[in-house]
């Protein structure tokens, strides 16, 4: 009976040491886990922390990147109405410096790159001269046509108006064509 009394308590010692080992070794798995667990838990902070950094950095990026082309829209149309004043400049000059004395211009105006100018004169000879030459040889016109010329009409008192009223439309070459 001493005998096994002793193997009981021996068991028993034995099962106490392992099952305070056990414990032990439990509470120490549990811990490292819990500090994994917790490195974890501050790397996904710092990613979602820098996840959220770069994305505030990209929306910042894609803002400069639209203000960027907004800029870059509004260059090219200063750039454009540039090159269009220039041109139009070049047109009133053209046209000032080669109408006849006997033409006058009483209308200029541009519609969808053709120039309409509309007046009267009392030589028609003098008109078509005119076209021709704003047809021939300069880089302002496409193309010239004299689209109408009315006949001198009679005034109330039977007198003839000796004046022919004209329209003249000129297909206007673009602002590739201007300079600078």
């Amino acid at each position: 009976m001493l005998r096994e009394t002793r193997r009981k308590r021996r068991f028993m010692a034995e099962l106490t040491v392992g099952v305070v080992l056990g414990l032990g070794a439990c509470y120490a798995i549990g811990s490292e886990f819990s500090a994994r667990v917790a490195r974890q838990e501050v790397f996904l902070g710092n990613l979602s922390a820098m996840e959220s950094e770069m994305a505030t950095r990209v929306a910042e990026v894609q803002a400069m990147k639209d203000k960027v082309t907004v800029l870059n829209r509004q260059v090219s149309a200063l750039e454009a109405v540039e090159k269009e004043s220039i041109l139009a400049s070049r047109w009133v000059s053209f046209l000032d410096g080669t109408v006849p004395s006997n033409v006058s211009m009483t209308r200029l105006f541009v519609s969808k790159d053709v120039l309409i100018i509309n007046g009267f004169t009392d030589a028609v000879s003098s008109l078509a001269q005119w076209v021709d030459q704003m047809e021939a040889g300069n880089s302002l016109f496409e193309s010239v046509d004299l689209v109408s010329v009315t006949e001198p009409k009679q005034t109330v008192k039977g007198v003839v108006d000796n004046r022919h009223l004209f329209e003249i439309r000129a297909i206007l070459r673009g602002a590739e064509h201007a300079p600078g």
